[in-house]
């Protein structure tokens, strides 16, 4: 007589064996735990300072000759805080050419655009807002 063998899948102790290359079910868990945590980081480090935050962003330039290059750009910010943008020309290898600031008063919306002309000590290529801070 010939040994019974178990049926495949199962151990002699008479239990399933593992499927191998097949995650637990509590890494699913942990993995999604983990991703409520991040975006919910996510959310409050957005959302902490939002109202209090200034923010810069360039709108465009133009060269307007070799010694100046006009540049506008749009602003947020309380409207109860002065701030004071610095505003930058950039020759063709990327070294600043010239600089101005602007102060912004208190008073008006919460986003304002604005002007500015930067003399510069050479030929400008790009003119942009480098920083906006608050005017103490």
């Amino acid at each position: 007589m010939s040994p019974t063998l178990p049926p495949a899948g199962t151990r002699t102790s008479g239990e399933p064996t593992p499927r191998p290359g097949r995650p637990s079910r509590w890494w699913g868990v942990i993995g999604g735990a983990v991703a409520v945590l991040v975006a919910g980081v996510i959310i409050w480090w957005t959302a902490a300072d939002s109202p209090d935050r200034i923010t810069a962003t360039t709108v465009g330039y133009k060269v307007d000759s070799d010694r100046q290059v006009s540049v506008s750009f749009d602003v947020t910010r309380p409207p109860t805080q002065p701030v004071t943008c610095t505003v930058t020309a950039q020759d063709g290898t990327f070294a600043a050419v010239g600089s101005a600031q602007l102060v912004i008063p208190t008073g008006g919306e919460r986003t304002t655009h604005h002007e500015i002309t930067v003399r510069t000590a050479s030929r400008a290529v790009t003119g942009n807002v480098t920083d906006c801070v608050r005017t103490r």
